[in-house]
């Protein structure tokens, strides 16, 4: 199967810059799809200068991703699919307009509809694609802390898709190993206090012999260097440090 510098190449008009760009995202994302606890797909637009009207309304897949702390949606793997405006038109409106569109649309292996958010790739003001988060309706019980923690994260990342922050230059940006949701997470707020730390990220403190209660502490109160965490908030790039 094609990688997606090579679909990119064959069906679209971006740019070598541009390519780059979407291939750090897909990359990075599979802890945005852990966080969203849903499908991701990486949408762009087919056709080169002078390739005619039809081609401009068609969309291909250079990117699909599954979560780990959910269900996929689907068995078979969509990267090298094409689809119409017709078939998404939320991926057109978002890549038209440039704004993230939340709606449904239909899924042919549930046979019903499902939640759709498309939010646009931006590289140096330009959308260049379009990420689509799709779930399926909420069932069951109502979401606990942890799944809105985690969701709410995931949205401050689309934000910063949209503004061209996310993904990271490759020079800032992680590893070859990026770090995984199910690893723990400890979110902090603006004064570098814990705001939340999920289960596994108490697991993992209580292995380095720290066992109070984190919330509203600062990680030098924890016994935690919080060397890393002022680099990170000074430069606004990720800091990876091991402890």
């Amino acid at each position: 199967m094609a990688n997606l510098s090579e679909l990119a190449r064959a069906h679209t008009s971006l740019d070598v810059a541009q390519v780059q760009h979407l291939q750090r995202l897909v990359r990075s994302w599979a802890l945005l799809a852990d966080l969203s606890f849903a499908d991701l797909m990486l949408y762009a637009k087919v056709g080169h200068p002078g390739g005619g009207d039809e081609l401009a309304e068609r969309f291909i897949v250079l990117g699909h991703i599954r979560p780990t702390t959910s269900q996929t949606l689907y068995r078979a793997d969509w990267v090298g699919r094409t689809v119409t405006d017709h078939e998404r038109p939320l991926v057109a409106r978002s890549l038209g307009l440039g704004e993230i569109i939340d709606g449904e649309v239909p899924n042919e292996a549930l046979r019903e509809l499902v939640r759709a958010l498309c939010i646009p790739v931006k590289h140096k003001g330009v959308t260049i694609g379009v990420t689509v988060r799709e779930s399926a309706p909420s069932l069951g019980r109502p979401p606990g802390e942890l799944e809105r923690a985690y969701v709410e994260v995931f949205h401050r990342f689309a934000r910063m898709i949209v503004s061209g922050e996310f993904p990271f230059p490759r020079e800032s940006g992680w590893s070859d190993d990026p770090p995984r949701v199910g690893d723990g997470v400890i979110l902090l707020d603006p004064a570098g206090r814990v705001e939340y730390a999920s289960p596994n990220a108490i697991s993992a403190l209580h292995r380095l012999g720290i066992h109070a209660n984190t919330e509203g502490m600062r990680l030098a109160e924890l016994g935690l260097q919080e060397s890393t965490v002022r680099t990170a908030f000074a430069k606004a790039i990720p800091v990876i440090e091991e402890v």
